[in-house]
């Protein structure tokens, strides 16, 4: 009797579609239909933010312990001979728009790790040419959470100017940054006080109405960041009531003399009525409730 307790909870956590739970498997490729069905929700992503004008989904790879997503260049910009000057173009502009904040790649493989339920070492972008094998872009996470990008030996044989819509990448969320912060506090306090502040003010004593008490994973924590996920929780960001996920990763550096913090927000939202919904049935928020998820 002293096992069933554990044995009912785990079983409920895979009924129920536990946020994360997909990365304990040991075999990524049982669940390809979950991953197919994702790569179309990324495609939805871009054409949320408008940036299918410049990209689109080409299909996926699951392997037993990662999965890759392969992205191509949409319209004039898929030829090979291009696609050094438009990646380096998109990549130079967004970055400048957003201050750095986040990077274009990196805001590319964190979207496609929300959406996978997987962690960024176990999810890898790769950008080629109109499905060929050759490729030109390898975005890939590693253990530490840092995200990488890489060329090949590919060079770029075209030239000339890529348009790029400003104004679009611009409204792409992205999170935000507080600058110089005071000199006498230290880059461990100031991550232990924002980590104090989520666990106990800010979702302090949330839930969903009745059922459940908001469920709380901190196992990913550094000494100078953190990516903490909130589940269970309802009636946060959207007034729908809808069961809802919170992702808030927070990066504390130094520099210049000066602290300066960054954090992005990720929200998903599905729907269910006893149990929260299955992993499938989780969407972004930043696709379907972008207003609403930058105003919270």
């Amino acid at each position: 009797m002293q096992n069933a307790l554990p044995r009912c909870f785990w079983l409920f956590m895979l009924v129920t579609g536990w946020p994360g739970l997909l990365s304990a498997q040991v075999d990524l490729r049982k669940d390809s239909a979950f991953f197919a069905a994702q790569e179309q929700e990324f495609q939805r992503w871009l054409e949320a933010n408008e940036l299918d004008q410049a990209f689109r989904t080409d299909g996926i790879d699951v392997q037993q312990d990662k999965v890759l997503l392969f992205l191509t260049f949409s319209g004039d910009n898929s030829r090979c001979d291009s696609l050094q000057a438009a990646w380096d173009s998109w990549e130079r502009q967004f970055n400048k728009t957003h201050r750095w904040r986040q990077l274009f790649h990196q805001k590319l493989l964190e979207t496609w790790s929300v959406l996978s339920e997987l962690s960024v070492d176990d999810t890898e972008i790769v950008i080629r040419c109109n499905g060929k094998g050759l490729f030109n872009i390898r975005i890939f996470g590693q253990e530490d959470g840092r995200i990488l990008a890489q060329g090949n030996e590919l060079k770029a044989m075209g030239g000339g100017v890529i348009p790029i819509p400003f104004d679009n990448l611009r409204d792409v969320y992205t999170g935000g940054r507080i600058d110089s912060l005071s000199r006498k506090l230290t880059v461990r306090k100031v991550r232990m006080a924002v980590g104090d502040y989520l666990l106990n003010h800010w979702y302090k004593g949330k839930g969903t109405p009745i059922l459940y008490n908001v469920r709380i994973d901190t196992s990913a924590s550094y000494y100078n960041e953190f990516t903490w996920e909130f589940t269970h929780l309802s009636h946060e960001v959207l007034e729908e009531g809808y069961y809802e996920y919170h992702r808030i990763k927070i990066e504390v550096q130094e520099r210049n003399g000066q602290l300066e913090l960054t954090w992005q927000f990720t929200g998903k939202f599905g729907s269910g009525i006893l149990f929260p919904p299955r992993r499938n049935d989780y969407k972004l928020m930043e696709t379907y409730y972008k207003d609403d998820m930058e105003a919270y």
